[in-house]
């Protein structure tokens, strides 16, 4: 008797192995370990979670089980800046980063983070998504650099706005004297010091306790991460600005698709640029949802400000910074597009 319940079980337990195995028939080729800095939740509270979701459902998919992605979000593996410098030595295989922090490896990326480029979601669609353009060339400028990895995608996090923990601001001129929080780019110094701020870099993962220290008074973010990231909570003044709207770099690493066999390369690349159109598309329905969320939390005051006055003294910024990087063509390829 029990020999045989000891061959029932055995036999359950293969069973069981085998069902559990039944879903992708065979291992995967390759694996793409995906780093991201941007925090997780259900449901969704940020654009990019949409995108690398979909990503990791759909290759599998779309290769037949070949190709599998490894979502690593949450900066686990490091924030943007680390992430990317790890693609460079395949410490990871994939990442989506803000222009801002793939400037210091690809300097032209830091020209997206110019303010008032884009005038509306529909032109960013164009320039990003739609037209082919803008990507082309800012592909070729990444292969030129020979940095291990190359383009793949691009997308939104949605409109940056500022926030901040002194006082409500209506023009640029309030702005003055404020200690600010800017990302790691010269093209964002240069954007706030025109508005009269004292810009400082401050990696993402400390912006909370910077505000609530009084490290610094003011930041910017897309609407969805102030929300997210709870940055309301220590700086309640926020100023709908519109002044960036936050360009996402999809990369992925030459060795990892090297692996990939010739046949699906396209796939991949192909499902690596759908993902950024299935951001954008988030980035817009949150942007909506997370601006009411705002205004419905108790002691968060929302402004909202003439953008024109904050872009009329950043159209020269604009000029300044494309002769400098050498992508004049790019900003007259995005003003042709509006």
């Amino acid at each position: 008797m029990k020999r045989h319940w000891r061959t029932v079980v055995t036999g359950l337990l293969t069973l069981a192995l085998l069902v559990a195995g039944s879903g992708n028939g065979r291992a995967a080729e390759v694996v793409i370990r995906l780093g991201s800095e941007e925090p997780f939740k259900t449901p969704p509270g940020i654009a990019a979670q949409y995108g690398l979701e979909f990503l990791a459902q759909e290759l599998p998919k779309r290769t037949g089980g070949k190709v599998e992605v490894k979502l690593f979000p949450g900066a686990v593996l490091g924030n943007e800046r680390a992430l990317l410098k790890a693609l460079t030595v395949g410490g990871v295989d994939a990442t989506v980063v803000s222009s801002s922090n793939a400037a210091p490896l690809v300097k032209e990326a830091g020209f997206l983070a110019a303010a008032y480029l884009f005038e509306s979601y529909a032109q960013a669609e164009r320039a990003l998504i739609t037209d082919p353009r803008l990507f082309t060339r800012l592909q070729q400028l990444v292969k030129e650099k020979k940095q291990g990895f190359e383009l793949v995608g691009l997308a939104l996090t949605g409109t940056r706005n500022l926030y901040n923990r002194v006082k409500p601001v209506k023009s640029p001129d309030d702005l003055k004297g404020m200690k600010m929080r800017v990302m790691a780019n010269p093209t964002e110094f240069k954007v706030w010091s025109t508005l009269g701020t004292l810009p400082t870099n401050i990696p993402a993962p400390e912006i909370y306790t910077s505000l609530q220290t009084g490290v610094v008074d003011a930041a910017e973010s897309s609407l969805p991460a102030i929300v997210t990231g709870k940055y309301y909570e220590v700086a309640p003044y926020v100023v709908l600005t519109h002044h960036q709207y936050n360009v996402h770099m999809y990369f992925l690493g030459d060795r990892t698709l090297a692996k990939v066999p010739a046949d699906l390369q396209k796939v991949v690349l192909d499902t690596f640029r759908e993902a950024g159109a299935v951001q954008l598309k988030a980035a817009i329905k949150l942007a909506d949802e997370k601006l009411a969320e705002l205004k419905s939390k108790p002691g968060v005051t929302v402004t909202e400000v003439d953008t024109k006055a904050f872009a009329s003294k950043l159209r020269d910024v604009q000029d300044e910074v494309a002769k400098e990087l050498g992508v004049q063509d790019l900003l007259k390829l995005i003003r042709e597009l509006r």
